[in-house]
């Protein structure tokens, strides 16, 4: 099959999150980010801008965040800000997105 340029992607890919929780241990959280393709040039950019810069371009959306209650999450500015305030959701972002872009974390 050929491959197909696009000038803009999104794709669904799986976020980990590990929580530290009593005892010293860390508890797994995950879900779906949506993340927008970019180039190299607007990556090394965004990383030279840090951290929220890289991720208010790239993280576009979610699915399977919910509340205390269970109930789903909408995807928007506000609830992406508080979600991303916390470290280790940013981190697993971000690296989520790298293991995207580079074939990281393959499993056969």
């Amino acid at each position: 099959m050929a491959f197909i340029l696009k000038k803009t992607a999104s794709i669904k890919w799986p976020v980990v999150i590990k929580k530290a929780s009593d005892g010293g241990k860390f508890k797994e959280h995950k879900f779906d980010a949506v993340f927008k393709e970019i180039g190299r040039d607007k990556f090394n950019q965004l990383i030279d801008e840090g951290d929220e810069a890289l991720t208010n371009e790239i993280f576009i959306g979610w699915e399977k965040i919910q509340d205390e209650e269970g109930i789903d999450v909408p995807f928007n500015e506000e609830n992406k800000k508080a979600l991303l305030d916390d470290f280790t959701v940013m981190k697993a972002v971000i690296e989520s997105y790298g293991q995207m872009v580079t074939g990281g974390a393959e499993k056969n």
